[in-house]
């Protein structure tokens, strides 16, 4: 009868771990199936020209100050979360290359579908935004108090887009 009794026991601890390992696998399973996936996104747009904005204290507005048919490449890297990551934006102006960079603080879609990333470096603040319809990406950055004084409008160019070159 001793050996009966032991041999119940092994019994039920051997069920009772089985059904708890069998419970714990269905449930880390379960909730392996829910977890958001992390984002490791990068994204990179050419313009073959865009438009420089400054602002004008004296007509309260934004004046065109120059246009430009140059190359420029913008990549948007988004790591763990679309308010993670950087920014770099690397243009040519008069035959010189140019670097505005920033790390991603805050990431927004508005109700038309433009998307807005707010960045910051060591010494600057600036907002990009691209509107996939409207083949745009706009920078803005120097800011003041109440705005940003400065704005690129860039033309994005797509594989297989015609170039359309001014005279």
């Amino acid at each position: 009868m001793n050996h009966f009794c032991t041999f119940e026991k092994i019994l039920k601890n051997t069920m009772k771990n089985l059904i708890t390992s069998f419970v714990l696998l269905w449930t880390l399973w379960g909730s392996a199936q829910t977890m958001p996936t992390k984002i490791n996104d990068q994204r990179r747009f050419f313009s073959d020209s865009r438009l420089f904005y400054a602002w004008n204290q004296e007509k309260d507005a934004y004046d065109l100050k120059d246009t430009e048919y140059e190359s420029a490449v913008i990549d948007i890297r988004e790591i763990n979360t679309k308010n993670s990551g950087y920014i770099v934006i690397a243009l040519t102006d008069d035959g010189k290359t140019r670097l505005y960079h920033g790390s991603i603080v805050n990431y927004s879609v508005d109700e038309e579908g433009i998307s807005t990333w707010i960045l910051r470096s060591k010494s600057a603040r600036g907002k990009l935004s691209l509107d996939h319809k409207k083949k745009k990406i706009t920078y803005s950055f120097e800011s003041n108090e109440t705005r940003y004084v400065k704005i690129f409008v860039f033309n994005l160019f797509f594989e297989g887009d015609e170039i359309d070159v001014p005279d």
